[in-house]
């Protein structure tokens, strides 16, 4: 009874975060967005205005160097930064609650590491693969390191606890990292492969851009649809079938989704770690348990954090680009230890 009081306390949302402080907050961030994908645009080695930006757009100009740097350099690389942005966060979201997982993040139970290894075997063995090819090699690594985390984790022996979850994804990231290296050196890509493993977004163009962006919008519905469900399964598998709650099918649908959009992202934009652990928590800080406010929050958050970090990586070493994983993981480094030794004292107090 009292869970499911719980339950209902959670969907109806508490006074401070009812529906126009929801609607509210996604405004805000939704401005942000747009500030920061103007910011992204304008800021390069040659700087521009948002007037030449709109301009580029609305008044395009075949002999303006900076119209076609505006229009075909920038804007796919900050439409990048949005759309990988919101999946790693989404798919973060998903994690944690279809896991059972508050540490989870595709960074650190070897997603990441399965998809950079199959793409670093289609970038060898099959290189006048198409970009679509890519993607489904990435999506498909994916799933084999959620398989060998999960596998190496005990999954079937025993309920998995999160650090050792953790500890076998990074286990997992590590062997096929070595791998995807141990390839690239020996077939001469190693430079190039090095480079987009440490995630960044350096050298997007449209056609990357078009021919993921329906898959990741794909995936952010479906994170949109099941988001009822998870707030309930939030709650314990027990409390979820009590309510009726498909948890199986809930479950299967959440992995999907989270492999589409974590292998997807890789393709276009290499291994970036961290982010899908640090937007959820903060947005459950402000919306609450409801994850049907959660997921959309979490778009726009993670949208405007790789922009900005994508900003700083231009900005940090001029003309040189700084990986935009490196600097997301300086920040999301100290977070994931801050939520470990609060879960390790949680425990010992139990």
């Amino acid at each position: 009874m009292q869970k499911q009081e719980q339950v209902h306390r959670i969907l109806e949302g508490d006074s401070i975060k009812r529906r126009g402080f929801f609607e509210a907050i996604l405004v805000l961030l939704f401005l942000l967005t747009v500030m920061a994908f103007f910011l992204s645009v304008c800021v390069g080695v040659a700087g521009s205005s948002v007037q030449t930006v709109v301009d580029s757009l609305i008044h395009y100009d075949s002999s303006s160097t900076m119209h076609h740097v505006i229009r075909e350099l920038r804007i796919p690389r900050a439409l990048g930064a949005i759309l990988v942005g919101a999946a790693l966060s989404v798919a973060g979201a998903i994690m944690q609650v279809v896991g059972d997982n508050p540490l989870a993040d595709t960074g650190l139970l070897g997603i990441n590491a399965g998809a950079g290894f199959m793409v670093s075997l289609a970038m060898v063995f099959f290189s006048s693969v198409s970009f679509l090819g890519v993607m489904g090699f990435s999506v498909f690594g994916a799933a084999i390191g959620t398989v060998l985390t999960y596998g190496f984790s005990g999954a079937s022996k025993k309920r998995i606890t999160p650090v050792r979850l953790i500890l076998a994804g990074s286990a997992v990231s590590a062997f096929l990292t070595a791998l995807s290296q141990g390839i690239s050196l020996c077939f001469g890509t190693s430079k190039d492969l090095s480079y987009w493993q440490s995630g960044s977004l350096s050298g997007l163009r449209w056609n990357q851009v078009m021919i993921t962006a329906p898959w990741i919008l794909l995936g952010l519905l479906l994170g949109g649809g099941i988001s009822s469900g998870l707030t309930i399964l939030s709650m314990g598998d027990e409390t979820a079938v009590s309510l009726g709650a498909p948890v199986q099918r809930l479950r299967l649908i959440g992995i999907i989704t989270t492999l589409l959009l974590a292998g997807t992202s890789v393709s276009l934009a290499g291994g970036i770690s961290f982010l899908g652990l640090i937007v959820p928590h903060i947005m459950r800080k402000i919306m609450g348990g409801e994850y049907s406010k959660v997921i959309p929050a979490s778009v726009f958050c993670g949208a405007i954090i790789m922009l900005l970090a994508d900003v700083v990586g231009r900005m940090l070493n001029a003309p040189y680009d700084t990986p935009v994983g490196a600097l997301v993981s300086v920040i999301g480094l100290p977070f994931f230890l801050g939520l470990t030794y609060k879960k390790r004292g949680e425990k010992k107090s139990e």
